[in-house]
C-alpha cells in the first residue's frame, strides 16, 4: 500500500512538474474539443481588384496570424471543411465581403 502512495506522488509530482513548466493553456485544451471554429463565407476584393471566395475564422486578425514590422499581415484563408488551403496579406486587402452560405460557388469570381 505505501509502494502504491509513493508511486502516485511521484506520478503526481512529475504530471504538475512538466505541465508547469510548458506554455500549456489548460482551459483551452478543456475546450477545444467541445468548440468548433465558426467560418465566415466572405468574397475577398484585393487592391489589383483580384476576387477571391473562400472562408475566414474570423474577420479581424486571427490569434494565430503573423503581422511584420511595417505594418503587413498575413491571414489564413480556408475550404467548407476548415482545411487551409493559402495564406493572404490584409496590407493587399480593398474590402471583404460578407457572402450568404450558398452564394458564390465558384472560389475566383472574375
Amino acid at each position: 500500500m505505501k509502494r502504491k502512495r509513493i508511486f502516485l506522488a511521484c506520478l503526481l509530482l512529475i504530471a504538475v512538474v512538466s505541465l508547469s513548466g510548458c506554455d500549456v493553456n489548460a482551459r483551452n485544451l478543456l475546450n477545444s474539443s467541445q468548440e468548433k471554429d465558426k467560418f465566415v463565407r466572405v468574397e475577398i476584393v484585393f487592391t489589383d481588384e483580384q476576387k477571391l471566395v473562400t472562408y475566414l475564422k474570423d474577420l479581424g486578425l486571427e490569434s494565430d496570424a503573423r503581422i511584420y514590422v511595417g505594418g503587413a499581415s498575413t491571414n489564413n484563408f480556408y475550404d467548407a471543411r476548415g482545411n487551409i488551403i493559402g495564406a493572404f496579406n490584409y496590407q493587399r486587402v480593398l474590402y471583404i465581403k460578407i457572402l450568404p452560405e450558398g452564394e458564390g460557388d465558384n472560389n475566383r469570381g472574375d
